[in-house]
């Protein structure tokens, strides 16, 4: 692969990574594992770059079925060897207090110094959190995390991935038509808003497909998912036909 020709430094640096990482896995017979990316960002540019073909024994590992943030690991075998990632049970006592956010936990994680590429997951729950991270900053956490925010009554505990009572993601089903597969379309269809907003929120940065930053003129096909800051995600999941003015009918799943 040319490096050269790759622009973005996240996706170059990432390649670099996985390529080693396969090629390490593969002659040394150990497992390697990337840090805790998008899932579907891993995908795209795996995809983008035609890496996938040269990919040997690889798993992508989240801790749930659900898990935004994963690792690629290579030559990973559950049967015989560590998980290169750990859940941690953070329960925080707030009294009557305002239940604490996504935001709060990582706040509190990056306050101890440890990087965001360490971190997958952060679950809110009515007790808390479940955290997943990397497993080696594991134990490092459970000693030195000792308050979230003003709460400084917490306890983590590290436990085993299916303990966690993790919620089905809910979706709602959106059915319309768009003139073309254009992001800023799709988008307006699946959050409610005009084009010219989803184009001024996608010249703003807010806008993602697959977890890549898109234009607005840039096409989505059947299975991609998007995001736009500030009104959720959302997949495309089916093109249904057209129209007699060949406008096109989409079925769109929008989590919520």
């Amino acid at each position: 692969m040319n490096w050269m020709n790759i622009a973005d430094q996240d996706e170059k640096h990432f390649l670099k990574m996985v390529t080693e990482y396969n090629e390490k896995s593969s002659s040394q017979y150990r497992m390697l594992a990337t840090a805790f990316y998008n899932r579907d960002w891993m995908e795209e540019v795996l995809q983008r770059h035609g890496l996938w073909a040269q990919l040997e024994a690889y798993t992508f590992l989240g801790g749930h079925s659900y898990a935004e943030r994963q690792v690629l690991a290579f030559g990973y075998e559950a049967s015989y060897m560590d998980c290169p990632i750990v859940a941690l049970k953070v329960t925080v006592k707030t009294g009557i207090g305002k239940p604490l956010g996504h935001r709060d936990f990582l706040g509190a994680l990056l306050g101890l110094g440890i990087k965001r590429e360490t971190i997958g997951d952060i679950i809110s729950t009515d007790f808390g959190a479940y955290v997943i991270v990397e497993r080696e900053i594991g134990d490092f956490i459970a000693v030195h995390l000792t308050g979230i925010g003003r709460y400084q009554k917490i306890i983590i505990e590290p436990i085993p991935f299916e303990a966690m009572m993790i919620p089905k993601l809910e979706t709602k089903t959106i059915t319309g038509t768009v003139p073309s597969l254009r992001v800023d379309a799709i988008f307006a269809l699946a959050f409610g808003v005009s084009r010219s907003e989803v184009v001024k929120l996608i010249d703003q940065e807010r806008g993602k497909v697959n977890g890549m930053a898109v234009k607005s003129s840039q096409l989505m096909k059947v299975g991609d998912t998007g995001t736009l800051r500030g009104y959720g995600k959302m997949r495309v999941a089916e093109l249904k036909g057209y129209t007699k003015k060949d406008r096109m009918h989409l079925i769109i799943e929008k989590y919520i």
